[in-house]
């Protein structure tokens, strides 16, 4: 089955169950994970239902890591000083052996991708962090890439155990057991350290919101510096 057709299959999952559960502002981390990825496809449903449970977004504070990690070109890259950089950037968190939440997370950043156009790259990156690194080697995350149509600017990283740690940990998305890692989107500004964290399977647009939000305040920024250095000093003649 293509990716898109289970994947609008199961939002119809999880539309339904978002509807039954209130939404609430969590900050226990725990609350926020998504549990049972050895469970039998029956159970999926239950999945979707708790990452549906998706609290309004949060300004968080985030430690990029700059600790060497591999593409899915095997080329070895800094999260921090090159992928980020000045970008805004969002940031998902996905194995390649999950068959239930992390297809349909990638799905939504495939939509993304999408509606970026040429912004993709110039003024925004997407990244794919894997929280499995012992299995999910580079070739391997090229693969599974390839089935979400990911373009230049759409980085899908692994690495060391140790690296990848450091930089799950930065973003507050570190978990013991990769299996119950949170299901979370981090979108940041890398020019002013703005980040926001937005809990559950995120609706596409509401994405693309958040990055021209950031964008549009970084305009206004510099509109403001430019008036500021063209106004006229008082006194002289």
């Amino acid at each position: 089955m293509k990716y898109r057709t289970w994947i609008h299959a199961t939002l119809i999952v999880e539309i339904a169950a978002f509807g039954a559960l209130p939404l609430a502002h969590g900050h226990d981390m725990a609350e926020h994970q998504h549990t049972g990825h050895a469970a039998a496809p029956e159970d999926h449903s239950a999945h979707m239902a708790q990452a549906a449970a998706n609290p309004l977004p949060e300004n968080v504070s985030v430690t990029l890591s700059n600790q060497p990690l591999n593409d899915q070109d095997g080329r070895s890259r800094h999260l921090k000083s090159e992928l980020i950089g000045d970008h805004i950037a969002v940031v998902t968190f996905v194995y390649t052996s999950c068959t239930a939440v992390c297809p349909v997370v990638s799905g939504i950043m495939a939509d993304l991708q999408k509606k970026l156009g040429e912004r993709l790259d110039k003024d925004v990156r997407l990244v794919s962090l894997s929280v499995d690194p012992a299995r999910d080697t580079p070739s391997r995350l090229k693969s599974y890439a390839a089935q979400f149509d990911a373009r230049p600017g759409w980085f899908w990283l692994t690495g060391s155990t140790a690296n990848v740690t450091e930089a799950l940990t930065g973003f507050g998305a570190y978990t013991a057991n990769f299996e119950n890692h949170p299901v979370i989107v981090m979108i940041g500004d890398g020019r002013t350290g703005q980040w926001s964290r937005h809990y559950g399977l995120s609706n596409p647009d509401k994405l693309l919101a958040q990055v021209d939000r950031y964008l549009a305040s970084r305009q206004s920024a510099s509109y403001i510096k430019a008036v500021g250095l063209a106004k006229p000093r008082d006194g002289g003649g």
